[in-house]
């Protein structure tokens, strides 16, 4: 996988297989989001379920729609280890204590308050060997015109995870994706012949994305962390890898690509919940 990120930014021209194509790429979800992710009112939801309902080892995976987004691996991962993943996801709403914005329809998104609490009770009810928290912390806010700091995020994040920690054996943040300038699928409709002209600088792309401020929370309460830019990015962050079309907009990367990374993501996830971790 390394090699293959490496080896993207040698690349001038798209490929005639890529996968998904471009007019396919800004549906390419992998997963069923309209099921498996809380609408915009939404205050609870049952979690989608992959892998082995049977298991006795339970996994939540929880978070906003970044969440729904590492759905396509987690699935695979489930399935090869007779996981019980249950999935909580709702899109906007990161697992931080910190009362969002909502963007669109500019007011203080207490749904989201509202969703946190009900996950927590779902979380300590399940009592989940591993719990795994993603969240996006681009251009987040706390009102309007109020970006939400690193320090900020720092925060809310570390008091989430001290709750949380009480509740699963083990508990590993999964670190933010890098935003790129351009979505991928228009920019390379027009650039076919350059694609580095839809890249982006990894300084860039990870400008406001306040990973540094996940690492620090998970270490000052004892969980795992896990880089996901190694997977994505060298100098810079290209559109495509290999045959695959990386990101389905500027946010989100294509369930295609996604699937791809469950080999590295089961072994960055082992690395701090190894398969003798469950009694």
């Amino acid at each position: 996988m390394l090699d293959a990120v490496g080896e993207a930014a040698k690349r001038r021209t798209l490929p005639v297989d890529l996968t998904p194509s471009l007019a396919t790429a800004t549906g390419d979800l992998g997963f069923d989001n309209e099921r498996c992710e809380a609408g915009p009112r939404a205050v609870r939801i049952e979690p989608c379920v992959l892998g082995d309902r049977a298991s006795a080892t339970d996994v939540v995976l929880y978070g906003d729609s970044h969440a729904g987004m590492w759905v396509p691996a987690m699935s695979e991962i489930a399935e090869r280890r007779d996981w019980r993943v249950q999935v909580f996801g709702k899109p906007a709403c990161p697992t931080l204590n910190i009362t969002f914005w909502n963007q669109r329809e500019q007011r203080p998104f207490a749904e989201c308050d509202q969703f946190r609490t009900f996950v927590t009770g779902r979380i300590a009810a399940i009592k989940p060997e591993l719990l795994i928290v993603t969240n996006e912390s681009y251009s987040q806010k706390r009102g309007p015109g109020q970006l939400i700091t690193p320090g900020d995020w720092q925060d809310g994040l570390t008091h989430t995870l001290r709750t949380l920690k009480g509740l699963a054996r083990q508990v590993v943040v999964l670190g933010d994706t890098p935003v790129l300038e351009q979505s991928p699928p228009q920019c390379l409709a027009v650039h076919r012949a350059d694609v580095a002209a839809c890249s982006t600088t990894r300084t860039a792309a990870t400008a406001r994305t306040w990973n540094a401020a996940e690492a620090g929370a998970a270490k000052s309460t004892g969980a795992g962390y896990v880089s996901v830019l190694p997977w994505l990015c060298t100098g810079v962050c290209m559109p495509v890898i290999g045959n695959v079309l990386v990101y389905r907009n500027r946010f989100h990367l294509t369930g295609t690509y996604v699937r791809m990374l469950n080999g590295v993501l089961e072994e960055a996830l082992l690395e701090h919940f190894p398969p003798d971790a469950v009694s």
